[in-house]
């Protein structure tokens, strides 16, 4: 079982976040650009109903990495989270895709790591209330570029 998100940690993610668009992209284009190495995958619940998150990276079409995680229902004022272990760390130009519970894998969310030029990227996938928007059940992915602990 994979260590729960303390609520510093939670904190710290989501200070230094940002909500990856997932709606059109525009690639950006050169060959002095970094492909960024995956330092921390986490998932955090703010719903009151309990979910499995499903991760799955792939590298030129072949999943590389594949986990799930049970989460147990939450707040949005006491959120719960985990960490996934095992992914690859090295820079590469992955695709992570997620999704909940039963749902189709087509239904996921994806952030394309090709898309970032930086040393690295901290994912956190979230589902529930934690805007202060409309209840909702929806994936949403975050990021951050912030390498401090990373090695």
């Amino acid at each position: 079982m994979n260590p729960r998100i303390g609520r510093r940690s939670l904190l710290r993610l989501a200070t230094t976040a940002g909500v990856v668009t997932l709606s059109g992209c525009n690639a950006l284009g050169g060959s002095d650009r970094k492909t960024p190495r995956l330092v921390e995958l986490g998932a955090t619940s703010f719903d009151d109903e309990p979910h499995t998150f499903h991760v799955r990276i792939e590298l030129d079409g072949e999943t590389v990495y594949r986990d799930s995680e049970r989460l147990e229902a939450a707040s949005s004022d006491d959120p719960v989270g985990t960490w996934f272990t095992g992914f690859p760390t090295k820079s590469n130009a992955y695709l992570l895709s997620t999704w909940l519970d039963d749902r189709p894998e087509k239904t996921a969310q994806t952030l394309d790591f090709a898309e970032y030029d930086t040393e690295c990227l901290g994912v956190d996938v979230r589902v529930g209330t934690y805007d202060g928007g409309t209840d909702d059940d929806r994936v949403s992915i975050f990021y951050t570029k912030n390498c401090e602990d990373g090695e």
